[in-house]
């Protein structure tokens, strides 16, 4: 660090435990300015550190790059971040919501298939007959029912 206070990149991707590639990327995509270059060498200012975190956080939440971008713009827009906050988070915790919906439908297929002892798809309740036609895979896992442990095709 020289003596105004600026980061190398190295610097600033171990402190914030990233690495210097998603730095790069994140100036790239516009998540983070582009620091001034001293002999050719990224300089940045130590409050970088706080954007990255910010960056971190929000992804940990689950928002996309892109709606981290729009988070930091009511950053730099003064004032104006809790209204995209509560904006995104509404848009957020509805796609969670169906989310845990959907993992919900997994764990319980799931916990019926490490049962299983069909010899076939056919004859195994778990997947579809050939009478319902085929499973789109943009539909919701179908919850499966079974007596006990059996999950066979009543016939």
């Amino acid at each position: 660090m020289d003596a105004l206070g600026e980061l190398t990149i190295g610097q600033v991707a171990k402190r914030a435990g990233v690495a210097t590639s998603t730095i790069r990327y994140y100036e790239r995509v516009g998540l983070l300015s582009k620091p001034d270059r001293v002999s050719g060498q990224r300089r940045c200012d130590p409050e970088v550190l706080g954007r990255l975190g910010f960056i971190g956080v929000a992804q940990g939440a689950g928002f996309k790059l892109r709606e981290i971008k729009e988070l930091l713009a009511g950053i730099d827009e003064e004032g104006r971040m809790a209204e995209r906050m509560r904006a995104l988070s509404e848009r957020k915790l509805s796609e969670i919501e169906a989310l845990l919906e959907r993992t919900q439908a997994m764990k319980g297929w799931l916990e019926v298939a490490k049962q299983c002892g069909c010899a076939t798809p056919e004859e195994c309740a778990l997947f579809p007959d050939g009478e319902s036609g085929s499973w789109d895979p943009s539909m919701k896992l179908p919850v499966v029912h079974v007596d006990g442990k059996d999950c066979r095709r009543k016939r």
